[in-house]
């Protein structure tokens, strides 16, 4: 406060001015630190809300049970982590269930108008249809009147498949089996770094199809829980769990998720990409610092005269100090707005065109720029102290 009521600001804005592309060029450190860390911690929050929002799109009475991929010994979901049919028997024990929903996949090429060597091929029951409140935009789901050999199709799965935009009771071949067409979905809204099926590309098929195709039940991905009315899904999501980890021998390698959970989201892609991005953000403001350093040792050595005159009409080292680093608070106050209003832009500019919806944290939004400040007059307090201490007489000598 004291700087900026004698004119320091004023003579430091003065001097930015003078040398506007320079000053331009030390502040895009400072700028891009600062957008790096807003937008990398509004992304990784908006896709934990996404991902979670997507949990609860099946109902507020429905539990997604699929296996921990951070439990399993080789860091994904390998075929040893799947869901064995016992744990949907156990599931489906509890009283407060009301019924429990797989979904298995399946291997194997298709055949229609053309071949789909690696389809995504999920195996349910007719009761997804139910818990999946999506439309369909030709046909409905299958039910058990329909018998085993038919399916229905996401948008992108018939694409690939037939040549007709609605090929509704066309046949295709899977495992020398001909599956009838009964109905095709609409296009569903696709989480980015979700750990779910993308539906657009699925084929469903019956589980009981496949259990005639493969001669035993297929292990699962994935099971929904119903739970029956009024039982509240906080205290039976815990319950289950412990049900699951009773089976398993003491592990907790399954997740009971509740709806808008974000338990075990993507989180370890999500973290990752939070580190490495955050210590990009961490060089970005060392570089801006260090250029920030560079600027001002330049202007110290440009103004040297100028520093020699003020020291001679009686400026204080003092003085000349708050000078200096009232000119690097200013160049870093500067690039900071500036790379708050471009995060600010850029989070609209993703909610518009992508299928992004980062969330502004604005404990971070805050806190980004005051670390750069920060980070500013600390560079910046080197060139200060050089300028501060220099002889007047010397300084009026240099030419």
């Amino acid at each position: 406060m004291i700087s900026i009521r004698k004119g320091y600001l004023g003579l430091a804005m003065q001097s930015l001015r003078a040398s506007r592309t320079r000053s331009f060029m030390t502040m895009l450190g400072i700028v891009i630190g600062v957008m790096s860390v807003i937008l990398v911690v509004g992304i990784g929050q908006g896709v934990k809300e996404q991902i979670a929002n997507q949990s609860a799109r099946y109902g507020k009475d429905v539990l997604i049970v699929r296996p921990d991929a951070s439990a399993s010994p080789l860091g994904g979901v390998t075929s040893t982590a799947l869901l064995e049919p016992a744990d949907a028997d156990t599931l489906r024990r509890s009283p407060k269930v009301q019924q429990v929903i797989p979904l298995s996949t399946m291997r194997g090429a298709m055949k229609g108008d053309h071949t789909v060597t690696n389809p995504l091929i999920l195996a349910t029951t007719p009761e997804l249809g139910d818990i999946l409140h999506q439309k369909l935009e030709f046909g409905g789901f299958f039910t058990p009147a329909d018998g085993e050999k038919v399916a229905v199709l996401g948008k992108s799965a018939a694409a690939q498949l037939f040549d007709d935009t609605a090929p509704l009771g066309q046949r295709f071949s899977y495992r020398g089996q001909e599956f009838v067409v009964s109905g095709i979905f609409r296009s569903f809204t696709a989480a980015p770094f979700s750990l779910e099926a993308n539906y657009n590309e699925a084929v469903f098929i019956p589980y009981a199809a496949a259990q005639s195709l493969l001669g035993s039940a297929p292990r699962m991905n994935q099971l929904f829980v119903q739970a029956k009315p009024g039982v509240d899904l906080k205290t039976l999501a815990p319950e289950l769990q412990k049900a699951i980890s009773d089976v398993h021998g003491g592990t907790d390698d399954v997740l009971v998720l509740a709806p808008g959970s974000k338990k075990g989201v993507a989180e370890p892609t999500l973290n990752l990409l939070k580190l490495m991005t955050m210590c990009m953000a961490v060089v970005a403001l060392v570089v801006g610092g260090v250029g920030i350093m560079n600027m001002m040792l330049v202007s110290v050595t440009e103004r040297i005269h100028e520093i020699g005159l003020r020291k001679a009409i009686g400026a204080t080292n003092k003085q000349i100090l708050r000078q200096f680093i009232t000119e690097a608070f200013a160049l870093c106050f500067v690039g900071a707005l500036v790379g708050v209003l471009l995060s600010l832009a850029a989070v609209g500019a993703l909610k518009a065109y992508t299928s992004l919806s980062p969330v502004l944290v604005w404990p971070v939004v805050l806190a980004a720029p005051l670390v750069a400040l920060a980070t500013g007059v600390l560079f910046g307090a080197i060139p200060a102290l050089k300028a501060a201490r220099m002889d007047p007489i010397e300084a009026l000598r240099h030419e």
